[in-house]
């Protein structure tokens, strides 16, 4: 399987070198099968193909088939290499090139678009220094902003390094990347590259592409953990996917998700889904970037984060940085509205490099369509709105309800009823306090909602990190059901609905409920890969008495709960039956009927950890279901095989790898021996389902699915 490694000897050189320039390699002028390369070296010299894993649903060779040589269009010879299908072929390198640059001061090549795309690629220039554990590069990156042929000039001079290359003296391999920095490739580029040469005269580079623009001066730079938002994606005029399916989405070896499957390119930045309360769709990315379609049919986009959020924390709370919670881990996703046309978005926010327990979450309320903004600084970071959820339209009526919890669990929980005052502005009430020991509003997938409004009366679950007495702790974390009278601010005793999971002091096993159109209660808790529990009230809006337990769907972890107009019950868990392997998967009750067999919607290829941060929403107007998840997990269980695969595809993610585990992972997936290691990454590639026909099938939602 080492076939691809060519020696600058085994095919003869084309044309002759110029003074003081290096020989060109076949590879430079793509005349040479297999030379360049679109899957990791390392796969091949490392590893038999028998011994990978991942060859069971794709072999190496079609890993590797990145680059086609063709014999039109050309530059020059007699073949040119063709590049296609980016997300399915992100990155492309060769080692077969001369390794000594210090005589030349820039390089050139040919290519030829078809479509002038706009994509980002970046060339990179491996020089690996013995002082890094990782590897190091030259960098520059130019936008495919053309068609038919053009030549682009790279002045070494202009090339930025990244992290302690070794030198021009030592290039190992030269790499072209379109997912580096959390980018996502542009499916319909399909560049011909041919006549890669050294110059030993400098050459004056095009001008750099657009890149993120650093703020205005005296204002923050605003880094987060998702990927940053681009807005030349936005209305774009290309296909939005290239093939057509429903779930399941079978993932592929190695990283390819929706995006390399389906050519998922949405028009938009997807995002997680809400519903005002005229039926507009409103997506919201990050801390508060939001997309709704005009009525052009164009999506436009509002940035409350750098309008409002960025000036308020820096003139009112001193920041000197801005760290917004952003991947929908630990920040809320649902955007909220009152039936005067108000609304409301929660953003958390922190400083660079402080101690976490400072992080705040504001509250941001617009009375007039985002035009103005009122911004509330609220007494706790974790903080949750009651969502809509089936059958609790008298949420609309005020303020949204609001619970809020210190960090860690077990931890202190509180509701909070802000009401609006007569000059139009927001009255924040003090915290309502629900339990002591509770386990902390930190629904970082499922977003559970846990309170209900019914007239003047808010209905609300939480759980407790506590053995009751008479039990033991693996019989689970024990749910509770109260209520609060909005108009005489009273709190009702606790009342016991039943236990999640096999462990009392597991903070994962939250509970989430609904109201049916009887104003039955149901309610889950999780089990944290375990079933989840499901009960329901005796009688409606009453939370005296609820039906024995019902342990539903082994190997689930992280519920919610929705209700549609017919009474039928959905949540999506992430979903490990059988083993440890998480899938994503829909579990739905019909009104009057048992729970149904899981239906999987997202299959990963191999077993081991995975997190997608799913939300689940309901669109009152149509009974449509949304569902909003992470392709690419934040948080990876990677062999060895697979650290290689993530650097090439993602080299600026080694760095951060080393520095968290400087152990490297051994073998491959049912290799002996093997040996994993745990990485964290942002999260990448986020997607947007939706159902049409509650819950029996799902597609990839396009922009025609928002209209």
């Amino acid at each position: 399987m080492k076939w691809f490694l060519l020696l600058l000897g085994v095919v003869g050189l084309v044309g002759g070198p110029a003074v003081g320039q290096p020989a060109r390699t076949p590879a430079m002028g793509f005349e040479a099968e297999g030379a360049w390369l679109s899957a990791a070296p390392e796969l091949f010299s490392d590893f038999k193909e028998e011994e990978i894993w991942s060859v069971r649903l794709i072999p190496l060779a079609e890993l590797n088939a990145g680059v086609k040589l063709v014999t039109d269009p050309i530059k020059e010879g007699k073949t040119a290499g063709r590049w296609a299908d980016h997300p399915r072929f992100p990155t492309i390198s060769t080692s077969a090139i001369p390794h000594d640059w210090s005589g030349c001061k820039s390089l050139s090549f040919w290519a030829h678009a078809e479509v002038a795309t706009g994509e980002l690629v970046t060339l990179g220039m491996q020089s690996d220094s013995p002082d890094t554990p990782w590897l190091d590069f030259y960098l520059y990156t130019f936008a495919v902003n053309w068609t038919g042929w053009k030549q682009l000039r790279v002045s070494f001079a202009e090339c930025t390094a990244y992290e302690q290359p070794a030198g021009w003296q030592k290039v190992d391999a030269l790499f072209f990347f379109t997912k580096i920095f959390n980018r996502q490739p542009n499916p319909y580029t399909v560049l011909v590259l041919d006549d890669l040469r050294l110059n030993p005269e400098p050459v004056q580079s095009d001008p750099p592409p657009w890149l993120a623009p650093p703020p205005p001066a005296g204002r923050l730079a605003i880094r987060g953990s998702a990927p940053a938002f681009d807005p030349t994606i936005v209305n774009h005029p290309y296909p939005e996917v290239r093939t057509e399916g429903t779930a399941p989405v079978q993932v592929l070896p190695y990283f390819m998700a929706e995006r390399a499957l389906r050519g998922y390119y949405p028009r938009y930045h997807p995002g997680f889904v809400s519903f005002d309360p005229q039926g507009k769709a409103y997506l919201q990315y990050g801390a508060g970037i939001i997309q709704t379609l005009g009525a052009d049919g164009k999506w436009q986009v509002r940035n409350p984060l750098d309008e409002v959020v960025e000036p308020y924390v820096r003139e009112t709370m001193k920041y000197t940085s801005l760290e917004p919670g952003d991947n929908g881990a630990g920040n809320e996703t649902a955007i909220r509205w009152d039936k005067d046309g108000g609304m409301y978005l929660l953003v958390n926010v922190s400083q660079k490099n402080t101690e976490w327990k400072t992080r705040k979450a504001l509250l941001l309320y617009s009375p007039d369509g985002m035009k103005t903004w009122q911004v509330y600084l609220l007494p706790e970071y974790e903080v949750r709105f009651e969502k809509f959820v089936g059958h609790n339209p008298d949420c609309l009526n005020r303020p949204p309800i609001i619970l809020l919890s210190h960090y860690l669990s077990p931890t202190k929980i509180y509701l909070m009823a802000p009401e609006r005052k007569a000059d139009g502005t927001l009255e924040l009430p003090e915290p309502v306090l629900l339990a002591e020991d509770g386990v902390g509003l930190t629904p970082h997938s499922g977003e559970s909602n846990q309170a209900l409004t019914h007239g003047d009366e808010v209905f609300l679950v939480y759980g407790r990190l506590v053995v009751l007495p008479g039990k033991k702790k693996e019989d689970g974390v024990p749910s509770f059901a109260r209520t609060y009278n909005l108009k005489t601010r009273q709190l009702s005793e606790p009342v016991l609905i039943g236990f999640g999971g096999i462990n009392a002091e597991d903070g994962h096993n939250w509970p989430g409920v609904v109201a049916d159109s009887k104003g039955v209660l149901h309610a889950v808790i999780n089990g944290h890969h375990d079933p989840f529990t499901y009960a329901h009230s005796v009688r409606p809006w009453d939370i005296s008495a609820w039906s024995a337990p019902e342990q539903v769907a082994a190997g689930t972890s992280y519920a919610g709960l929705i209700c549609d107009d017919q009474d039928n019950l959905y949540t999506v868990t992430r979903h490990a039956e059988p083993g440890y392997y998480f899938k994503l998967s829909l579990h739905r009750k019909l009104a009057g009927q048992p729970w149904e067999k899981p239906q999987p919607l997202v299959l990963p290829y191999k077993p081991y950890y995975h997190v997608y941060y799913h939300k689940l929403t309901l669109e009152p107007a149509r009974q449509r279901l949304w569902l909003c998840y992470w392709a690419q997990t934040a948080s990876l269980c990677l062999f060895r095989d697979e650290f290689y695969a993530a650097r090439y595809l993602w080299p600026d993610r080694e760095k951060p790898f080393r520095e968290g585990n400087p152990n490297l992972p051994l073998g491959s997936c049912r290799m002996k021996p093997a040996k994993y290691e745990f990485y964290s990454a942002p999260p990448s590639e986020l997607c947007v389902m939706v159902s049409d026909d509650r819950g029996a099938t799902w597609h990839l939602a396009t922009t025609e699915d928002f209209r």
